[in-house]
């Protein structure tokens, strides 16, 4: 009796507690209304068409920034923008100028040297083919008129003139291949010399960059955080930064990718620039990214880009521009929905506690569409069910 008694008490304090958990502000009853589907995000204003600044590649080796104009300042067309040093160039241009002036001392040179060596080696062929013609003509075999050492003699110089001849023959051959290797040794070295100096000329011609149209300056920091300034050592290529045009800007937004669900095109943008918080902006959705990117090294969240076009662009849009935005992803009206903190779920599926008499008990439920806060129940409870905000088992 005593047990039955206890036991009693127990559930009757099981109950109370119960009771008091209902009594508190942990418990919700399911309404139909309106599901909005809102993103917050941040982004700045960008130049839909821009022209990038990049130092010349003309020229081999770094170069040095002598004037540079102020950035942010308004450019037109043909205004200066950044004028490197002549120093380096012209000193380049003066070695070859002067290497090359070698160059073409040399091949005169070794064309009048290799001249005058192919006249003296016709000049004795010529010796040695009269020479031979004269020991032919009055070469007398006749024992009775020559003795015979005589006739030995002129035999062995007849001989000796023939060897002579190939000889001069082998050197002309001789002469003529090395004359050719060395005749293309200095055309290499003339057309060298001639190419450091048309690069000399091009960066010569390439030591002012100048607006191509109107717009603003913007400079580019590099790996150091430095940006173009007067003395800066710049290599070929290098981008220094843009002239953006000012007449058409879009918005881009960074969202983290878990946040980015429902994006599409056309979807209406609210926005507000930081250095304006007073003035809200419209806009819509042109294009959302595919693929998520992180955007720091130390940051494991990943990014989806999303660009925004105003619905109008105003004097004070200005490329860089921090703006915050509110994206209006998905409005369903007249939908049964519940907070997602409400929301369970378990190897069975997702559920929800739904309040019977002083219990709770589970109840599946299947969920359509989604925000960051609520979801719509297409199935499993309905408009009036008393629903528990926490689980009332922990």
């Amino acid at each position: 009796m005593k047990t039955r008694l206890m036991l009693a008490c127990l559930m009757f304090l099981l109950l109370t507690r119960c009771a008091e958990y209902t009594e508190r502000d942990a418990v919700i009853t399911l309404e139909t209304g309106t599901l909005t589907h809102r993103i917050q995000a941040e982004g700045e204003l960008f130049a839909v068409n821009s022209i990038s600044i990049n130092a010349p590649q003309s020229t081999r080796g770094p170069r040095f920034i002598a004037e540079v104009a102020a950035e942010y300042s308004s450019v037109a067309p043909g205004d200066l923008v950044i004028r490197f040093d002549a120093t380096q160039l012209e000193r380049s241009l003066r070695d070859a100028d002067n290497a090359l002036a070698g160059v073409l001392a040399d091949q005169q040179f070794k064309g009048a040297q290799q001249a005058a060596e192919l006249t003296n080696i016709g000049l004795d062929q010529r010796l040695v083919q009269q020479e031979f013609a004269f020991a032919d003509r009055f070469s007398i075999d006749d024992v009775q008129i020559r003795s015979r050492l005589e006739i030995l003699d002129s035999l062995q110089n007849k001989e000796f003139l023939g060897e002579k001849q190939s000889y001069l023959t082998w050197q002309e051959q001789s002469f003529a291949s090395r004359s050719q290797g060395e005749l293309d040794l200095l055309r290499l070295q003339k057309g060298q010399q001639q190419g450091l100096l048309e690069q000399a000329q091009s960066g010569l011609a390439a030591l002012e960059i100048r607006a191509p149209h109107t717009g603003i300056l913007l400079y580019e920091a590099n790996w150091r955080g430095e940006k173009p300034e007067v003395g800066r050592m710049v290599f070929p290529g290098e981008r220094l930064g843009s002239i953006p045009d000012l007449s058409l800007q879009h918005l881009r937004l960074q969202i983290i990718e878990q946040e980015a669900v429902g994006l599409a095109a056309e979807q209406q943008v609210r926005f507000v620039l930081t250095s304006r918080p007073e003035q809200v902006l419209e806009g819509k959705i042109l294009s959302v990214g595919q693929v998520a990117q992180s955007r720091e090294r130390r940051d494991p969240r990943r990014y989806i880009e999303v660009v925004v076009e105003p619905a109008a662009q105003h004097s004070f849009f200005l490329p860089g521009a921090k703006a915050r935005a509110e994206i209006f992803a998905n409005t369903l009206e007249q939908v049964l929905t519940v907070p997602l903190q409400a929301v369970f779920s378990d190897d069975s599926g997702q559920y929800v506690w739904k309040k019977y008499g002083l219990g709770f008990q589970r109840q599946p439920i299947t969920l359509g569409a989604k925000s960051l806060t609520h979801a719509e129940i297409t199935s499993g409870a309905e408009a009036g069910d008393t629903i528990a905000l926490l689980d009332p088992e922990a």
